[in-house]
Formats: structure tokens, sequence, C-alpha cells
């Protein structure tokens, strides 16, 4: 029996593809503890693992804008002057915060599995003499990826975040009190773990013959979720069903909804959409006849009477539409949802409107295209069997645990 140390610093959309995993690895005799933001507690507890939390601190929510720069051309000295540089000492602490949790720790661990926004995996695991497991809830990122984003990049600011006097005070704390070396170039900074977990398909993956075999391209972690509950959609007629969701972070935006309303509203479809907790749903006068509109969906049920997935181009949203074989109309809104979105629409298994762009004239044309050609059927098909072939948190498990039987060996 082996000991699991996994960190994240990031949202649900980081947590949630590893709780397959393991909650997988626990059944199969592992004892897991699991560092992350404190709101993270009784997902964490409720599947038997020991918690330890640090403050939330959601890195996706406050660097998303600036995460644009991989589809647009930005200058990090533009980013340096964003919220981005005010937010240095909340990273820090959060980081210092982590680190020494995992050093104060009583328990010997045999490896760690930490988030790719945690840039201190690689380091801990050097310094414990331990395996470290990369998990990429993005597409996955090596050398070629990156040359690709500094193309787009002004790296006029980069030294200015090197050269920060609390970011050299940070590293020169880790070098006294831990022996870690801090980052010093972009390439340090996604450097590869002993293996690599990517949460999607190496068909998927933009580039992946650019991947060598320490990345593990193992689909998304589709799981029965504890909280799932039985969801029948009202559709008495067998109409063609439309899901509409803006996942978490993007899901209070009132005149998209009402655009959806004019667009659909006509139509001969049923529309269920989840519109957040946020939102109160009295606000919405005259909701058509054919819309059902909640606060709360079990995303999973829903998906598996769905046939046009309406989503933001989150990694999770999409993995889980295209699961189900289900063409997507995309509407990204920041960090990795352009590329996501320009890749299912180049595989051909959806449509992209820009955000901008969303009217209600486009979003119906959007509908209507994908109702009226199979192409967009085949080009999700396509994608959905690469995922679910992928092998998901089971074939995680077994790498996670092939790999300690080589590190005996060795």
């Amino acid at each position: 029996m082996g000991r699991a140390l996994f960190i994240s610093i990031a949202g649900h959309g980081h947590i949630n593809p590893t709780i397959g995993i393991v909650r997988e690895l626990m059944n199969r005799g592992e004892k897991v503890t699991y560092i992350a933001g404190e709101e993270f507690r009784n997902k964490v507890e409720e599947i038997g693992a020991e918690f330890i939390g640090h403050k939330n601190f959601n890195m996706a929510n406050r660097v998303g804008g600036s995460l644009s720069l991989i589809s647009d051309k930005v200058s990090l000295d533009t980013i340096m002057k964003s919220d981005f540089s005010n937010m240095i000492l909340d990273v820090i602490e959060t980081f210092k915060e982590i680190i020494e949790a995992v050093f104060n720790s009583k328990d010997r661990f045999d490896y760690i599995v930490y988030d790719s926004t945690f840039i201190f995996g690689v380091e801990i695991g050097r310094v414990l003499n331990i395996p470290a497991i990369s998990s990429t809830t993005t597409f996955g990122i090596n050398e070629t990826i990156l040359k690709k984003v500094v193309e787009k990049l002004s790296l006029g600011g980069l030294m200015g975040v090197l050269n920060n006097p609390s970011i050299l005070d940070f590293a020169r704390y880790l070098e006294e009190s831990f022996h870690m070396k801090f980052p010093k170039t972009l390439g340090e900074v996604v450097r590869q773990g002993t293996i690599n977990f990517v949460y999607t398909s190496r068909y998927f993956q933009p580039y992946n013959e650019s991947f060598d075999e320490s990345y593990k391209f193992i689909g998304p972690s589709i799981i029965d979720r504890k909280e799932a509950i039985e969801f029948n959609i009202n559709n008495p007629e067998n109409k063609k069903v439309i899901y509409i969701s803006l996942g978490t972070i993007f899901n209070n935006s009132l005149e998209f909804y009402e655009n959806c309303f004019k667009a659909f509203g006509d139509m001969n479809v049923q529309v269920i959409m989840s519109v957040g907790k946020k939102v109160d749903i009295k606000t919405f006068k005259d909701i058509p006849s054919n819309f059902e509109v909640f606060n709360y969906v079990p995303q999973l049920e829903v998906l598996k009477n769905t046939d046009i997935f309406i989503t933001h181009g989150g990694m999770n949203s999409t993995n889980e539409g295209l699961y189900y074989d289900i063409p997507l109309i995309l509407i990204p809104q920041f960090a990795d949802q352009p590329i996501v979105a320009k890749r299912v629409a180049g595989l051909g298994a959806g449509v992209v409107i820009e955000k901008s762009e969303v009217t209600p004239e486009k979003l119906k044309q959007a509908v209507e295209n994908i109702l009226s050609n199979d192409s967009f059927k085949t080009g999700s098909k396509k994608l959905g069997k690469s995922l679910r072939d992928a092998g998901g948190y089971k074939r995680g498990t077994d790498e996670i645990l092939n790999l300690k039987k080589v590190e005996v060996l060795l």
C-alpha cells in the first residue's frame, strides 16, 4: 500500500478530473492526501481522502484574461500592468502555504500528483526523491506548443516578473529552507513530470505528434458523480434537444440567455438551459414554452439525451459533450477556451461563435447548420470514440501503479 499526495491550487475544472483517479487509487488500497483550496474539503473528504486546505485562491479566475494571450498577440508588459502583477503576493503566499504543508507533514509520500498550474511539483518530487506526476486539465503543453505561445508574445515584461523583489525573496526562501530551485525560464515553468496526465485524447490534442510517451492522454474522468440525480427531460414529442450551459464562471450573462430565448423560442426543439446559482430565474419574463430553465442540472445525465450542446468551451464541458458524441456550438470566453473551440471546429465536430458576435440570428443559424449537416455528427462521433478509448480514470490509476512497480525495480 502506497501513499499519494495530490496538489491543486486551481478551481473546479482542475479538481474534478482527478476525483475518479483518487477514488480508484483508494479502491486499490492506496492512501491519498489532497492539498487544495478549502472550498473543496467536502468534495475530497466524502470520497475518503485526507484533506489539507489552503486559502482559496483560484488562479484560473484571476489570470484567465491574461491567459488568453495563447490565442491573441499580447504584450507581457500590458499583462504586468493588469491584475496579474497585483496578485504576485497572493500566488507566493499560496505556494508557500502548500510547500510548507508538504515538508512539515509527518507522512512519507511515495509519489506526488500535482496540477500543472502548481509549478513546483517537479521540484518537490526531486527533493523528496519520489515520482512527480503532472495533471493537465487543458491541452498538453510541451516545447513545440511553448514556441507557438512565445511567437505571439512580446516578452519585455517577463524579466520584470522574474526580477520582482517578492519573487526573488521567495526564491531565496525556497533554496534556503527546502533546497528547492525556482524556475527561471518559461521552459522550466512547464517542466515535464515523470509522467504527464492530459485529460483528453491524443487525437484531440493539437500538435499531437510532438508529444513523447511520457504524456498519457487518458481522456476525461467520466464517473458516476455522487451528487448526480435522475433527470428527465420533458420531451413527449421527441424533439431535438439543445442543452445550454456556460459553465461555473461565465454563467450570469442575462443578455446571452435572452438571445437564446429569441433564437430558439419558435423552433421545433426542446431546450434545457442551466443558468447557474447566481441568476434568479424569476428575472426572466416570458420564457418560451419549449424551454426548461434551471439553476443547476446534473450535466452528465442531461448530455446522455442531448443533440446539440451550446457551451463556453471549457475543457471539461467540451470533453463531456464529445464523450457522448454531441456536436457543439462553442462560445469561448477566456484562457484555453478559444484554443479548444478552434480545435473542435477544425476536427468538424462543432461551430464557433465569438462572444462579441452572439446574436439570436447567429445562434439559430448555427443550430440549423448542425441539424442539417450530418458531417458534424460524424466529427463528434470520431472525437467521442477517441475519448472513450483513452481509458479515463482507470487507465490513469494503472499508469500510476505501474510507475510505482518500475520505481521499486529500479
